[in-house]
């Protein structure tokens, strides 16, 4: 009798309480190892972009370049009717801002950079976001629920970091496949999320990657810019430059 209670007890903490959730179980550890695993693997990556934007109740359309060293720098390109407007080259320590069409610059430490586009983004999210490759900004498991058919992960609520600043963060990946669905980065700090969707899975020139990005910046529950990205073409190579250089004439930027 004992024994026959003791099968019954093991097959029921055994239940798969998602059945249609086939990786509801994996850790935060677990899930990183199958992330890494399918990431695109390249040394330079090169992405052109459609940008629609929405700011202080005014609409703007500019085409965004980006080149991407892997681990390493970005470098963006902003233009608007083929007219280059901004350049900007970040690493993981300092940024670089060249306005071209006002003659300013501004060079200075990576932390500078919600000071020079108004809102707080991690270096290594940066150059995840376009390729929907997840990034954990958190040590640690965090928490975890599985909402069919969806799987959030998501970094303690009041751990705090070491950085320039702190962030709390929620990712969303897909049941059947794991892959990135969503993600929200909070900075305490500045008290301003960033939410970011992703849609239209789609093959970009032979990428298993997302034809539409959906960017939300919000702050005390109230958007205050959205964009809409759509990825235009992707190509990797074994070596690029990132064209950018400060003029003679140009002034520096004073931020605060």
């Amino acid at each position: 009798m004992g024994l026959l209670f003791g099968c019954k007890s093991k097959q029921k903490a055994n239940t798969n309480l998602y059945p249609n959730c086939k990786y509801a179980s994996y850790t935060k550890s677990e899930a990183e190892a199958k992330l890494d695993s399918s990431s695109i693997d390249f040394n330079w990556m090169k992405i052109k972009t459609k940008v629609d934007i929405e700011h202080e109740d005014k609409k703007y359309a500019v085409q965004l370049q980006l080149r991407i060293k892997n681990d390493s720098l970005v470098f963006a390109k902003i233009s608007k009717s083929g007219i280059t407007g901004v350049r900007i080259l970040a690493t993981k320590d300092s940024i670089m801002y060249v306005d071209k069409l006002n003659k300013q610059y501004y060079n200075g430490p990576y932390s500078d950079i919600e000071k020079l586009i108004n809102i707080n983004i991690p270096f290594t999210f940066l150059q995840n976001l376009f390729l929907a490759e997840p990034t954990f900004l958190y040590e640690g498991d965090g928490q975890k629920k599985v909402v069919e058919p969806l799987i959030q992960y998501s970094s303690n609520v009041f751990n705090k970091t070491e950085n320039y600043s702190a962030f709390h963060q929620i990712q969303y990946f897909s049941c059947d496949s794991i892959k990135l669905q969503k993600v929200s980065v909070t900075d305490w700090k500045t008290k301003k999320e960033i939410w970011i969707e992703y849609k239209k899975p789609s093959d970009i020139n032979g990428y298993p990657l997302n034809k539409k990005i959906e960017f939300k910046g919000i702050l005390e529950n109230k958007p205050f810019i959205l964009a809409t990205i759509e990825l235009k073409r992707v190509k990797i190579f074994d070596d690029l430059t990132a064209p950018i250089e400060i003029p003679d004439d140009y002034t520096k930027m004073e931020v605060k």
